[in-house]
């Protein structure tokens, strides 16, 4: 009777212990679960949520699948399946949470995307015509048979093929020949930095055609000057060139780019139709933030915190070609925040759809500080560390407030945003 009751005792403590380790695995996968659907878990009705909880069982047995594999690539099905997910998410998302946010409708983002393409056709037209007398007849002819193969089938091989023609011409610099090829915005001057961070003026052949005006020479010293004082030389140390351009109104005021193989070096370009108030010369009142955003992807993404042109490695942040190190900043950022909704953002990031990542933001408004920061872990950082800069700091217990409390745990960085707080603090834009 004694060993009976023994070993029913013995039996009744597995199955309770098999039933507790059940609840913590469904816990966690709930938990899971309700961080896909962000706000959605507040409005959505129970039949909603039981369809969605169906498709989401499926993405979570391929994924445990990978994950048991140490694979950081998504499967044919399983990007199938998040991709149908983020569809019916899409949906839900207009029915409950969608704002008064306009968006091009498809006719008109058509009829946008072929005048930037005309454009873009009669620039590159243009330099590929000043081109011809820079370089020998063969290389001209290799050059342009490698771009209309790059056309045609899109791979960046032909690109990197043309680089290494340019390359042996020293008056082209081949880095920003080779981005003006992806990209021909209209560059209005390019600037490399003397030991002092001062300006000097470099011709751009053949991409830029005249040299800028005196008037146009002292607007773009004056926003150089604008940017040495406000941030200090010192964290403008990685940054050997400026260029001045404009890509149309409202676009991208400012963007920064590495210029080696590693992103020791970098240069940064700022947008003058977006920079200046033409009424009165001033700097628009989003400047400043601007610019702290793009020097926090200099701080984020240089060559001390990341790999480049590396493969993917399990349990490192990985993006585009660039592997993360472990005690980098974005890593441990990615490692806090990001690591239940990344491969929903990638799913999103390759529909490239302005309309759906605005909708992934709304589901998760209460984590992001903008919407932009909702595109990616290293705009999210870079849109965080500005605001971690400009503002007090947040006492609340948002998501996005815990981000921006994040970089208080760097001395470094804590000393960075001190410096431009008060370099700031006569313009009574920090808060």
């Amino acid at each position: 009777m004694k060993k009976i009751s023994i070993g029913i005792a013995m039996l009744l403590i597995v199955i309770v212990y098999q039933l507790l380790l059940n609840v913590f695995f469904i816990t966690i996968d709930e938990y899971k679960f309700n961080q896909s659907l962000g706000l959605l878990t507040e409005d959505i009705k129970p039949y909603e949520r039981d369809y969605l909880k169906l498709i989401y069982k499926r993405i979570d047995k391929f994924e445990k699948e990978r994950l048991e594999k140490n694979s950081v690539s998504l499967s044919y099905k399983e990007e199938n399946l998040r991709t149908f997910y983020n569809k019916v998410l899409n949906r839900l998302t207009d029915k409950y949470l969608s704002e008064d946010e306009t968006f091009l409708s498809e006719t008109d983002s058509q009829e946008k995307l072929a005048d930037k393409n005309s454009l873009n056709e009669s620039r590159l037209d243009n330099m590929f015509s000043r081109l011809k007398s820079m370089v020998s007849d063969n290389d001209y002819s290799d050059i342009t048979t490698l771009y209309d193969k790059y056309e045609t089938s899109e791979d960046y091989a032909y690109i990197e093929d043309i680089k290494a023609i340019i390359d042996n011409y020293e008056e082209i610099n081949s880095d920003i020949f080779v981005e003006y090829l992806l990209d021909p915005i209209d560059m209005k001057a390019y600037f490399t930095l003397n030991s002092q961070k001062n300006l000097v003026l470099k011709p751009l052949l053949p991409i830029i055609e005249s040299k800028p005006t005196p008037s146009e020479l002292e607007t773009y010293d004056k926003i150089w000057r604008e940017i040495k004082d406000k941030v200090g030389t010192n964290l403008l140390a990685s940054l050997d060139s400026f260029i001045v351009y404009s890509d149309g109104k409202d676009e991208t005021l400012a963007y920064v780019n590495y210029i080696d193989d590693k992103a020791s070096r970098w240069y940064m370009a700022i947008d003058i139709e977006d920079s200046i108030n033409m009424e009165d010369n001033s700097l628009k009142e989003d400047f400043y933030f601007t610019i702290v955003h793009e020097l926090a992807h200099v701080i984020t993404l240089n060559d001390t915190q990341a790999i480049y042109n590396s493969e993917p490695s399990f349990g490192k942040y990985f993006e585009e070609d660039i592997s993360f190190n472990e005690d980098s900043y974005l890593n441990e950022f990615y490692n806090r925040f990001w690591t239940y909704s990344i491969d929903e953002s990638r799913i999103i990031q390759n529909l490239d759809n302005e309309d759906i990542r605005y909708k992934f933001f709304l589901r998760h408004e209460n984590s992001f500080v903008t919407d932009y920061a909702a595109t990616s872990p290293s705009e999210d950082i870079a849109e965080s560390f500005a605001y971690f800069v400009i503002n007090e700091k947040p006492m609340g217990n948002e998501i996005w407030e815990q981000k921006i409390r994040f970089f208080y745990e760097f001395e470094e960085l804590v000393e960075i945003k001190n410096n431009i707080r008060k370099r700031l603090s006569s313009l009574e834009i920090a808060a």
